[in-house]
């Protein structure tokens, strides 16, 4: 039994299995080319031992981190120029166990996680090698997030590199959010330790996100900061005011604010509620334009967290077409890594959401492949809350599966207790039950706490609905008013304010000419859920128009 320490380096073949699908012999030359032309002969200067072949893969070992990385470098650098091949390369530091017949180690099942997140044609590497490495080679890499990976304890940091970044041709490093000290206001001095108590968690709260780094700002990791995270304090009498922000570093644009109160007994419960509800309308920032890193980038070029990260962005659209694009993306993000948790997600959220509004059909075999998908991201992301809430998704809106739909609400809790998003699921679940009180409640805090988020829309059409089927028409209306105004090019909710406009005794005439003239189609706002209770009927006829229409 033989113990070396070792950079390790592997590498396989992008999109192998369609190669060989649509040109087996074309594949096999290539492969050969690869092993006897490139690959295999520049590591081989370098120092490098091939300890394993893999059909489209390899396994090589070397003495020195700085060889292996620039034998990757190399590598990727030459097949970047006219080759109609490309690879995906990842290195990491750490012992390995060969017995004779083959190999073994941590080590090994870190390189090969962080090789399914490399971007095709470029290099992923452990942050463990990445501090170990000498400054200017180091420079050349960019930090590409943590990753949670499949039967690893702890997010493993991961930094990359392709072979065009000198060029200046992509910006695609992570941006920062400084955590600047919050300014204490006259009257506040009372209050630091509350303040402090703030910036912590929010801190704390950012450092989760995947799409980007957080430092203090008066600390050396705090660099050149894209985004700025300011508050301010103020006290009136017993009241206590505070405010927070996120500006742009470079302009000093404000692209989100929010102000909060209470007494001065409440300050405690202030903070903690302004926590979660800035951790909230952050995460929406995040999630909503961290791809704007990667624009110039072709889908071809980018890395399976990359992909993750666009489709997230045409989430965000809050568009049926947006929905189709980021499924598309998501299922390229899941050729490049099959089994990555958060990828069979996002595919499965947005699956349910486009049978949910009646895009896709409510075929029984695309279905059971959405319920396929989500179960093995449960598996595979345990410790994600957005992967029980894509669950829960599916198992109130398709599969009729209301008391599973609570256990991995109650799941998803249990990981983030100011999830809000979960309440469009309690509100299903009422629907449901016929209980449309409950249906309201739900809804409530969602829209009190949402005040960026694009799918507002979506949340006031659900509330008018709910309150609508309570016979509560001003109230319906007073929701669907607000919809309408949000997205006026929504033929659904024009309609909807028809009804309500009906059921209170005035004319619906010029809410349905608004609506005769929008072309009549599928709404991501809109979902044909289960609705049951004195108002079921109700629900049906007016969901019964909308399919009826969209057929013509």
């Amino acid at each position: 039994m033989k113990r070396r320490l070792l950079a390790i380096l592997m590498a396989d073949v992008v999109g192998y299995s369609r190669r060989m699908e649509t040109d087996r012999t074309r594949t096999i030359d290539v492969i050969r080319d690869l092993r006897e032309r490139w690959l295999e002969p520049e590591c081989a200067s370098r120092g490098g031992e091939v300890l394993k072949r893999m059909g489209d893969g390899w396994i090589i070992g070397f003495p020195s981190l700085t060889d292996a990385v620039e034998a990757a470098q190399a590598v990727q650098s030459a097949l970047n120029v006219g080759k109609d091949v490309q690879l995906r390369i990842a290195v990491h530091l750490g012992e390995v166990v060969d017995d004779g017949t083959d190999i073994y180690g941590t080590s090994l099942n870190i390189a090969a996680r962080l090789q399914t997140e490399a971007p095709p044609g470029g290099v992923m590497i452990s942050g463990d090698l990445h501090r170990q490495i000498d400054g200017p080679l180091a420079s050349d890499f960019t930090e590409a997030g943590s990753f949670e990976l499949k039967n690893i304890r702890h997010p493993v940091q991961g930094y990359q590199w392709r072979p065009f970044a000198r060029d200046g041709q992509v910006a695609d490093e992570l941006p920062l959010i400084a955590v600047e000290p919050f300014v204490m206001g006259p009257g506040c001095a009372d209050n630091a330790d509350a303040a402090d108590d703030l910036r912590s968690q929010m801190l704390t709260r950012l450092s989760r996100r995947t799409g980007v780094r957080v430092a203090v700002a008066d600390s050396a990791l705090a660099g050149s900061p894209t985004y700025l995270l300011r508050g301010r304090f103020r006290a009136d009498a017993d009241r206590t005011r505070l405010s927070l922000s996120l500006v742009l570093a470079a302009s000093g644009a404000v692209l989100w604010s929010e102000d909060y109160s209470d007494t001065q007994a409440n300050l405690f419960a202030l903070i903690d509620k302004a926590a979660a509800r800035a951790d909230g309308a952050l995460r929406v920032e995040i999630n909503a334009h961290d791809a704007d890193r990667i624009d110039e980038l072709p889908d071809e070029a980018l890395s399976a967290a990359e992909l993750r990260a666009r489709a997230a962005k045409f989430f965000y659209t809050a568009e049926i077409s947006g929905y189709e694009r980021a499924a598309t993306l998501l299922e390229r993000a899941l050729r490049l890594a099959p089994g990555n948790g958060m990828a069979l997600a996002m595919w499965g959220h947005a699956m349910t959401k486009l049978i949910e509004c009646g895009k896709l059909d409510a075929d029984p075999a695309l279905i059971a492949r959405v319920a396929q998908n989500v179960d093995a991201a449960v598996q595979a992301a345990p410790r994600s809350d957005f992967v029980f809430k894509a669950q829960a998704d599916l198992r109130a809106g398709l599969l009729g599966d209301l008391p599973g739909a609570r256990r991995s609400i109650e799941r998803a809790e249990s990981l983030n207790a100011d999830y809000t998003l979960l309440a469009e699921v309690h509100a299903q679940i009422a629907l449901a039950e016929g209980d449309y009180d409950a249906a309201c409640d739900a809804l409530t805090p969602l829209l009190e706490a949402s005040g960026n988020d694009p799918f507002r829309h979506r949340w006031f059409f659900l509330r008018a609905f709910a309150e609508w089927l309570a016979d509560r028409p001003e109230k319906a209306l007073a929701a669907i008013q607000e919809a309408t105004d949000l997205r006026p090019g929504s033929r659904a909710l024009w309609l909807l304010l028809a009804e309500a406009q009906a059921a209170l005794g005035q004319s619906p005439d010029a809410a349905l000419g608004r609506a005769a003239a929008l072309p009549a189609g599928p709404d991501i706002a809109v979902p044909f859920w289960t609705v049951a209770g004195p108002g079921a009927d109700k629900a049906a006829r007016f969901l019964r128009g909308l399919k009826a229409a969209e057929t013509l």
